[in-house]
C-alpha cells in the first residue's frame, strides 16, 4: 500500500481541492462542498455532477451522497440536487471562459485543470463520421483529484532496474483505480533522476500520454514531477506516439499507460527493435486474463516484457499482489 509522504500543507488533500478545483467549480456546488469536514475532503478522488441528480463523491470507501450541510450519506436521501446550469457554468470555469479553445480535449472527453487534475465530460456526441466532433448539453462531470505519491514506487525498482543504467521492459497489470498511473509517475521520476538506492544512473525517458493522466500537462507543462530528464507527448495516441517519440527525443526509456488499443503492439515492437526500454501498464486482475486480449498476448508470445507487476487494493490503491519473470515465467520473491 503507498501513501503520500508529505500529507501537510500544498500537498495535503483538502488544500489541493480547496485551492486548485474549487475556483473552477460553480457556487452552489462550491458552498456545498466547503461545508464537507476537511478530514473527508482530504481523501477525495473523485467530485461527481449529474444533471439534475445528487452531488457524489468517491473515496477509497466508495461512493457518498452530498448533502446541503456537506455531510455525507450512502442514501440519496436530502442530498445536494445539481443543475445542467451549474455543470454548463463548471464547465465555463474550467474553460476560463473559452469553451471554444477548449475544443480539442472536450471531443476526447475530459479536460485538464491546472495542477494535473482531469475532469470527464460527457453529454451529446456531434458526430463528424465515425468522429467526435463535438460533445454538446453536458450532462456530467466527474473531477477526477490528482496527487503525486512521491516515493511510491521506491520499494519496486530493484525489480525494474538491472544494474546502473540498464531497465528491464516493465508491464504493470491493475484494475481500475489500484494504482498503475500514480506507479508510473513515480517510475518516471525515479528513472529520470536517477536514484541512490538500488544505485542507478538517471536516463532519458519519453512519455506518451494519449490520455493527460500520467505528467497531466496544463498547457504543455507536467503538473506532475516526471523527472529532470523527461519528455512528454501529451495527447496523442499511443501507437502514434511512440514513433514521435523514438525519431525526436532518442529516449533510453519509454513509458506510457494503459496499453490494448489496435496498434498498441505494432508500436511497441518498434520501440523494442529500437534498442529502447518499454514500460506500460495494462487492464486486468492477473495475467492470464491479459492471454485474452489480441494486441498483448503477441508481446506476451514474444516474450517482450521481462517482468510484470500484478497491482490490486487489497490494502489500499497500490498493493503489490506479484512480480513475475517475464521470460521464464516465474514468481519473483518480493522482500519485506
Amino acid at each position: 500500500m503507498y501513501q503520500t509522504k508529505e500529507i501537510h500543507g500544498k500537498d495535503c488533500g483538502a488544500y489541493i481541492i480547496r485551492n486548485e478545483i474549487m475556483q473552477s467549480i460553480s457556487q452552489g456546488v462550491r458552498n456545498v462542498l466547503l461545508k464537507i469536514h476537511p478530514e473527508i475532503l482530504d481523501l477525495v478522488e473523485e467530485i461527481r455532477m449529474r444533471a439534475e441528480k445528487p452531488l457524489m463523491i468517491h473515496n477509497y470507501s466508495g461512493d457518498w451522497f452530498v448533502a446541503h450541510d456537506g455531510r455525507l450519506s450512502k442514501t440519496p436521501d436530502r442530498s445536494y440536487i445539481v443543475s445542467q446550469y451549474e455543470i454548463l457554468r463548471t464547465l465555463e470555469l474550467m474553460s476560463e471562459n473559452s469553451i471554444y479553445a477548449y475544443q480539442d480535449e472536450i471531443r476526447n472527453g475530459y479536460i485538464t485543470l491546472k495542477g494535473g487534475h482531469r475532469v470527464g465530460i460527457i453529454g451529446k456526441a456531434v458526430m463528424d463520421g465515425e468522429k467526435v466532433k463535438n460533445i454538446k448539453d453536458i450532462s456530467s462531470l466527474n473531477i477526477r483529484v490528482s496527487r503525486e505519491v512521491i516515493g511510491c514506487a521506491e520499494k519496486m525498482m530493484e525489480y525494474i532496474v538491472n544494474g546502473r543504467n540498464r531497465v528491464y521492459n516493465t508491464l504493470i497489470i491493475s484494475p481500475p483505480q489500484c494504482g498503475k498511473t500514480t506507479m508510473l509517475r513515480d517510475i518516471a521520476r525515479l528513472l529520470s533522476d536517477g536514484m541512490e538506492r538500488p544505485p542507478f544512473d538517471g536516463v532519458k525517458v519519453g512519455i506518451v500520454d494519449e490520455r493527460s493522466e500520467i505528467a497531466a500537462c496544463y498547457r504543455g507543462i507536467p503538473q506532475n514531477r516526471v523527472g529532470l530528464r523527461t519528455d512528454v507527448l501529451d495527447g496523442c495516441p499511443k501507437y502514434i506516439g511512440m514513433d514521435i517519440m523514438l525519431r525526436s527525443m532518442s529516449p533510453q526509456v519509454i513509458i506510457t499507460d494503459e496499453i490494448g488499443n489496435r496498434g498498441d503492439g505494432d508500436a511497441i515492437m518498434r520501440v523494442i527493435n529500437a534498442g529502447v526500454k518499454i514500460i506500460a501498464s495494462a487492464h486486468g486482475y492477473n495475467i492470464s486474463e491479459l492471454k485474452s486480449r489480441r494486441e498483448v498476448i503477441n508481446l506476451m508470445e514474444e516474450k517482450v516484457f521481462e517482468r510484470y507487476i500484478v497491482l490490486s487494493n487489497t490494502s489500499g490503491p497500490g498493493t503489490l499482489e506479484e512480480i513475475v519473470d517475464g521470460l521464464k515465467m516465474q514468481k519473483i520473491p518480493v522482500a519485506g
